[in-house]
């Protein structure tokens, strides 16, 4: 990768024990599109860096992806075991090497998507996907959590090709009327994704990892909050301020 004139960049800056950068939020937030935004940024710095989603970044994952995005299972214990061994796999294969190695790990979507998701949203025991997520990383947390925040029906509007997001019907509650069959997630009740919302408020509160970002407003605004904080932790980990400078 080239950083520039005389090569003063080219030995990317490591950091003691790494780090560990998550991003949540709901559907259509923009997640993926920061995450890989920031990554792409420290590593042009020439901080040593890391990309990787859940589920996925390993076979079983990915398995694990697909499976769950075509099924119509009712049980949200059996989605949580599913998402624990997917992390678990993604763990051992991926992220306890790099930060063993000195990188910062970006993961898009971590143990509070899960809480979020199969918890709040599906009616899982929050005490027992709790007690999951503490097996599957071996009681790893995250030094950054950044949640973009935003109404689900705005935010949804984006993942679709309709203007109107939601049709209401009767005894069924408001449902997901673009035609993308496999974004099973995505086309559930819109009371799905306001449980989503106010299990990620709840789980950010009065937590000092968190960082909580209105994804209401341009990407490049979005993106500079994000950087202000990730920059901050990466100072305080070691990395010279004048780095960010250059």
């Amino acid at each position: 990768m080239d950083f520039g004139p005389g090569g003063d960049r080219l030995k990317k800056q490591s950091i003691k024990g790494g780090l560990l950068i998550t991003f949540e939020g709901g559907e259509g937030v923009g997640k993926s599109t920061q995450a890989e935004r920031l990554f792409h940024k420290l590593e042009s710095l020439g901080v040593d860096s890391v990309l990787a989603q859940e589920p996925g970044g390993s076979d079983l994952g990915n398995n694990v992806r697909r499976w769950i995005k075509r099924s119509n299972s009712s049980s949200p214990l059996a989605e949580t075991l599913l998402f624990e061994a997917a992390r678990a796999q993604l763990l051992h294969e991926t992220v306890r090497p790099a930060i063993e190695d000195g990188k910062t790990v970006i993961l898009d979507r971590f143990t509070d998507s899960t809480l979020a998701y199969q918890g709040y949203a599906r009616g899982g025991d929050i005490e027992v996907i709790k007690s999951l997520n503490e097996i599957a990383t071996g009681g790893l947390v995250p030094h950054l959590t950044v949640l973009l925040d935003a109404d689900p029906k705005i935010a949804l509007a984006r993942v679709s090709n309709r203007p109107n997001l939601f049709d209401s019907e009767q005894n069924s509650g408001p449902k997901r009327v673009d035609p993308e069959g496999e974004r099973r997630f995505e086309q559930a009740p819109l009371k799905f994704h306001q449980n989503i919302r106010k299990g990620y408020l709840e789980l950010s509160k009065g937590d000092s990892r968190w960082c909580v970002i209105g994804a209401d407003q341009a990407g490049h605004r979005i993106h500079d909050a994000i950087m202000k904080r990730a920059r901050r932790l990466l100072v305080d980990h070691g990395v010279p301020e004048a780095l960010f400078k250059r």
